[in-house]
């Protein structure tokens, strides 16, 4: 296989990243209201509340959550599901059919040309936040080395889910509803919001069986010292598991998306 051409892609991804880079600054400003409203939420309660924790969690160790769960989840989101879409409604998806390239390839290189812009970035503003909610964390390296592991982990399982979300544009014409609903939901399934550990036994179980959770709750867990060692271990493996199981997954559907493909554009 030649790279030659995915490194041109990652590198258009890149160029993409910086030409829209005013639209991607603007959504980081979106983020900081949530973050603020939920900090002014937890103070509220916390002070309306004799116990000094809430489902196990302190008021710094909370706040330390409602200020890195929403920054996690922007180092971790994707957005290219409706770029396939149109893909396979105008007919571009034509071209990649008839070239020597690899569709999966192709938009994993461009979205980590994209993508890495980005991560920087909020990196460096994840850090200063890590400063202001510095009591609720255990500044110990082994500690962050895992949650910086299983955060570039996270990227690969979001990827992956986006990328399967999307192939049912073969079998669906408008999939920007879907797209949306999924999105809200995935968001609190991964902890986005909350801490899942805040929710009933039932809703725990559903999720324990779900990818979603080692998105954003695993990695920001991991940060605040809410797991152990072995914990850490087994969710890491976890996300290697979805990876591997995801992959396989994309194969599958790709396959069965191309025969119900009709190019009808482009």
């Amino acid at each position: 296989m030649s790279w030659k051409k995915y490194t041109k892609t990652f590198t258009m991804g890149l160029q993409n990243a910086l030409e829209y880079r005013t639209n991607f600054l603007l959504g980081l400003l979106s983020a900081v209201f949530p973050i603020l409203i939920q900090i002014f939420l937890w103070k509220a309660i916390f002070h309306s509340n004799e116990d000094s924790s809430v489902f196990g969690y302190s008021e710094a160790q909370v706040i330390a959550y409602a200020v890195l769960a929403p920054l996690f989840a922007k180092l971790v989101s994707t957005g290219f599901e409706y770029d396939i879409a149109n893909d396979v409604k105008n007919g571009q998806l034509s071209k990649f059919v008839v070239q020597p390239i690899r569709y999966f390839v192709f938009r994993l290189c461009s979205f980590l040309g994209e993508k890495s812009l980005h991560m920087t970035i909020i990196a460096i503003i994840t850090a200063v936040a890590a400063v202001f909610v510095r009591n609720a964390i255990p500044w110990d390296i082994s500690r962050i080395l895992v949650c910086v592991l299983s955060l570039l982990l996270a990227v690969a399982v979001n990827f992956l889910i986006s990328y399967n979300l999307s192939m049912i544009s073969f079998w669906m014409v408008e999939v920007w509803g879907v797209f949306l609903t999924f999105g809200l939901v995935a968001n609190i399934a991964s902890g986005g919001i909350f801490p899942l550990d805040m929710f009933g036994e039932t809703a725990q179980a559903i999720l324990n069986v779900l990818p979603f959770k080692y998105i954003v709750f695993f990695p920001v867990s991991v940060l605040l010292g809410k797991l152990s060692s072995s914990e850490m271990l087994f969710g890491l493996l976890i996300q290697v598991v979805w990876i591997v199981g995801l992959t396989g997954i994309s194969s599958l559907l790709w396959a069965r998306g191309m025969k119900k493909y009709e190019s009808v554009g482009g």
